[in-house]
């Protein structure tokens, strides 16, 4: 039989294992709450870790895309790079903000992302219409150029065609310039002592050597002063000229024998020019040649014996 004071030992320890026990039944229901909790928040965190990761790459995937088309655009529309050089830098300069905050992996920063990538889609449109704006713009120039060179091609032909009737007009001019001869007669002259001129065909009789001819009438000849020049060819084949003078024919300097100088007044013009050789003549075939502005105008011969 226990004594009052053994009871009340025991009711003193039993107060103390009691009181443990509780202490231990709270810790443990705290610590119990405490892993559920823990728990709890764990899964969320997984779950929003999850969405999270997977908006990354959605985001990412969309990125891409929105890249992909843009570096479409530009090799399909590489000639208009000059025009769209700002547009462009904007773009790609977008482009690399949002890969930044994408690859941040922070929630905030893909909300912003996902913004950006919004605004990105816009100026990605706005860069097409301005292409499909452009590239019209070009095939309206391109047609007005391949008009304008159509026209151009007949504007050429028509120029062609009017140098060529030009140049035959100018040939035409050119020969309806020069002057013609008529009536040449060549022949030789002695003169009596009374000082009257004779024909003669004998070289050894023979003072001078005229040549008559007419001058035709031509309009289109300027009226003024011309030269004849005239060329005695001996039976030898040479000038023949007592002085070292030359007038210009085919772009040569060109020894004459003698020079007439008339007033053409754009009609018929009679005229004889004389030469004097100052000796005898050798009996033979001459051949006297007439020019007037480096064009030969007349040629005749004349056979003394």
């Amino acid at each position: 039989m226990t004594t009052p004071e053994q009871d009340k030992d025991q009711d003193s320890k039993k107060v103390i294992v009691i009181i443990v026990i509780s202490i231990l039944l709270g810790v443990n229901a705290l610590l119990l709450w405490q892993f559920f909790d823990k728990k709890t928040h764990l899964e969320q965190v997984s779950r929003e870790l999850d969405t999270t990761m997977a908006e990354k790459e959605s985001l990412s995937a969309e990125l891409q895309r929105v890249k992909t088309e843009y570096e479409k655009l530009n090799q399909e529309n590489a000639s208009l790079q000059n025009q769209l050089s700002a547009k462009d830098e904007e773009i790609r300069l977008k482009i690399a903000q949002i890969q930044k905050l994408i690859n941040s992996g922070d929630a905030t920063q893909l909300k912003k992302a996902k913004e950006e990538l919004a605004a990105l889609k816009a100026l990605n449109q706005s860069y097409l219409a301005q292409i499909d704006s452009l590239n019209t713009a070009n095939k309206v120039l391109s047609e007005q150029n391949f008009s304008l060179n159509q026209n151009l091609s007949s504007a050429t032909t028509k120029v062609n065609s009017l140098t060529q009737e030009n140049s035959v007009l100018a040939n035409k001019v050119a020969i309806a310039s020069v002057l013609k001869t008529t009536n040449l007669k060549a022949l030789g002259v002695r003169y009596k002592s009374s000082g009257k001129e004779t024909e003669t065909t004998k070289a050894k009789s023979t003072d001078r050597i005229k040549t008559c001819f007419t001058i035709l009438e031509n309009l289109v000849v300027e009226k003024g002063p011309k030269d004849i020049f005239v060329r005695v060819l001996s039976p030898d084949g040479a000038v023949m000229s007592t002085t070292s003078e030359t007038f210009i024919f085919n772009g040569q300097a060109t020894l004459y024998t003698t020079k007439e100088s008339i007033m053409y007044e754009n009609r018929n013009t009679d005229l004889c020019v004389y030469w004097e050789k100052g000796n005898t003549y050798n009996p033979g075939k001459y051949t006297i040649e007439l020019y007037c502005e480096s064009n030969q105008i007349g040629l005749v011969t004349l056979e003394l014996k």
